[in-house]
């Protein structure tokens, strides 16, 4: 049995021996096997981070950015400085003063309310003044916002003490071994719209919204593109190594504009239609000054100022019992109306000074030569109506110069007729009534449908259209067309700028004048000027005489609708020296607040004061041309010696020009077509 089992223990000792003759443990098996499988696991964890250290490394500046990227950076706009406006000699009449926002940061400031809130109160309460528990309330309830606008229009000279301050308050703390610190508080650069001259040129200058900067009538509004510029910013970003830089792009400030306005002229005749107003009076007085032979305007004035600075004041005009009765409505409406320009928007039967353009355009087309008499009886009946003349005993005989002289209202009838209608209101079209004038300020009406055609004007209309009734022009208009007459025919567009430059002070615009069209030749200029000149030195235009100076002009005086309330508009428009004129001035009085409104004198005299200021400032002198022979103009050539004396016995050389209304008969300023069979 022993011997059995022996060799059955051999058999399995057989089975158990390896190649060597040795025996094999099982264990060592599994461990070689775990070996493997550590060493797998080794290698692909030492893959995966090879892999992730290969991506992090390509990757690194892309991640960092992206990162980054999704971080709040803060950025803030840099104000661009809006364009000044100069007046013709360069003195600044509109211009952008640098002032601060100041700006609290609530959530910086109770980041650490301990150390900062009082500090920081009690300087800003100091130096100005505000309350600090309206500061506190703000801190308070804005605690989560880094920026609240809580002050505007701060001046250098503010800043610089709020800034000074906080380095003595703070160095004060730091010696004192104390914590507290001014904090939280910076400044934001903004610009605020100065008018060194308050309301001076008001008409022309316009104003800008301090909000937006954006023009608001005049100037400001009309050139608007060029007065603004283009905000700078401040902002970060990342460069090529991941890291944060800052950039400012500084901005572009707005051009400057020159305009034609000369300041002095200007507050010459505001000066004198202050006084005007202040001693008597009117719905509106208005003048412009210009120069007829290049159309720029050299002064645009009217009765409704208001400051630049301040343009939405009411209390010129309202009082806080009025004021306080207005709705938005009300008080928008109120603020249009004292901003309008009225010599360029508002329109106006304009009455004698028309007769002008009747004269001028019949001798431009050869129906008359200045050598026909009229035979004035104080009235005409046309189409069924009287229509009076301004001396209601009638002038008598007069000839052309003496119809303007005289400002027949007979003898412009009797021309316009011999004209006709078509030829009349062609003529009015080259003069530029019923069309704009394209000068460059906002609002400026359109006549177009206030004025008579060929084709529908009567009988009654050309006659009253022949002295300046019964169709509507504006102060601008009227300017234009006169001065085209007396400069030698040459229409001008007017225009208040006359230079773009940019912020340097480098041109880069020269408005040239603009030449739209020839309306008479030069001997009805001089036909014309002799007229005008005659008509100051003896005429209906003696209150507008200025001493030392031959003044050509035209009187004015038309009764407003409706009619027979004793409403006048009255006018004088002058040109000086009256032969070859360097200026005219168009003055205007609506609704004299008189009881007899119908002199002309009042605006002829108001001319005469300005002008006699105005002309030795231009270095304008008076000068007769020698060389025209004026005995050469017809007189009253083919009257007898008994005629010419009643003639003169019947004219009425004083200023005070009627065109009266006939109390039920309808004239002048009819119905158009009424009357008529």
């Amino acid at each position: 049995m022993s011997d059995n089992l022996k060799i059955s223990r051999d058999k399995k000792g057989n089975n158990n021996k390896g190649k060597d003759g040795g025996t094999s443990n099982p264990l060592d098996n599994l461990q070689g096997r775990l070996v493997i499988i550590l060493f797998m696991i080794i290698l692909a964890f030492a893959a995966l981070f090879f892999k992730i250290f290969m991506l992090q490394k390509s990757k690194a500046k892309e991640y960092n950015q992206k990162i980054l990227s999704q971080q709040k950076y803060d950025s803030r706009d840099i104000p661009y400085k809006r364009g000044d406006i100069l007046d013709r000699n360069g003195t600044y009449i509109a211009t952008s003063e640098k002032v601060y926002n100041l700006i609290i940061d609530p959530k910086q400031i109770n980041g650490n309310q301990e150390d900062y809130l009082n500090a920081t109160v009690s300087i800003l309460s100091e130096v100005f003044g505000y309350s600090a528990d309206d500061l506190r309330s703000t801190i308070a309830e804005k605690s989560d916002s880094s920026y609240v606008k809580y002050a505007k229009d701060i001046s250098y000279e503010q800043k610089t003490a709020f800034d000074e301050k906080k380095e003595e308050y703070n160095k004060s703390y730091k010696e004192s071994k104390s914590s507290e610190r001014v904090y939280g508080i910076w400044f934001e650069e903004s610009y605020v719209r100065r008018y060194p001259y308050g309301s001076s040129a008001c008409n022309v200058i316009g104003f800008a919204n301090n909000e937006d900067l954006s023009g608001n009538s005049g100037i400001e509004q009309y050139y608007n593109d060029q007065l603004i510029g283009v905000s700078g910013r401040e902002y970060g970003y990342l460069n090529d190594e991941s890291s944060l830089e800052r950039v400012i792009k500084n901005p572009t400030d707005g051009n400057k504009v020159v305009s034609t306005i000369d300041l002095n002229i200007q507050k010459i005749v505001e000066k004198h239609i202050a006084e005007w107003q202040s001693s008597t009076g009117s719905n509106m007085t208005a003048a412009i000054v210009m120069n007829p032979n290049n159309g720029e305007i050299l002064a645009l004035a009217t009765s409704r100022t208001f400051d630049l600075n301040n343009p939405r004041d009411l209390n010129n005009y309202y009082s806080p019992e009025q004021q306080a009765e207005m709705d938005d409505k009300a008080k928008v409406d109120a603020l249009s109306n004292i901003w309008r320009n009225y010599a360029v928007s508002d329109t106006y039967e304009p009455g004698s000074p028309s007769k002008v353009f009747t004269v001028a355009s019949a001798m431009e087309e050869g129906v008359i030569t200045g050598n026909e008499s009229y035979d004035c009886k104080g009235f005409e009946e046309v189409g069924g109506w009287k229509i009076r003349c301004a001396n209601r005993n009638g002038h008598g005989v007069l000839n052309v110069t003496e119809a303007i002289m005289e400002s027949c209202n007979v003898a412009m009838m009797d021309i316009s007729r011999a004209e006709g209608s078509q030829k009349f209101y062609e003529y009015q079209k080259v003069f530029g009534f019923g069309s704009k004038t394209a000068i460059d300020l906002p609002g400026e009406a359109d006549t177009s449908g206030l004025i008579h055609t060929a084709d529908n004007a009567s009988a009654t209309d050309l006659a009253t259209n022949s002295f300046g009734q019964n169709y509507n022009t504006t102060m601008i208009q009227l300017a234009a067309a006169y001065s085209s007459v007396v400069n030698g025919g040459s229409y001008y567009q007017p225009h208040v700028v006359k230079q773009i430059l940019n912020s340097k002070g480098a041109i880069i615009e020269n408005i040239e004048p603009e030449l739209v069209r020839e309306t008479v030749s030069a001997h009805t200029t001089a036909f014309i000027n002799e007229a005008l000149r005659r008509t100051v030195a003896e005429g209906t235009g003696s209150a507008a005489a200025v001493a030392g100076y031959d003044v050509g002009g035209k009187t004015g005086t038309a009764e407003k609708y409706p009619r027979g309330n004793g409403n006048y508009l009255v006018s004088f428009i002058g040109s000086v020296p009256a032969q070859a004129p360097e200026v005219v001035c168009y003055v205007l009085v609506d609704t004299p607040h008189v009881a007899d409104q119908a002199r002309s004198a009042y605006a002829s005299s108001l001319f005469s004061k300005i002008m006699t200021e105005v002309l030795p400032y231009m270095n304008i002198y008076s000068k007769v041309d020698e060389s025209i022979d004026v005995s050469a103009f017809p007189t009253a050539e083919g009257i007898t010696d008994g005629n010419t004396q009643k003639q003169e016995e019947s004219k009425n050389y004083s200023t005070e020009e009627v065109i009266p209304n006939d109390g039920g008969n309808g004239l002048p300023g009819v119905p158009a077509g009424e009357g008529e069979e």
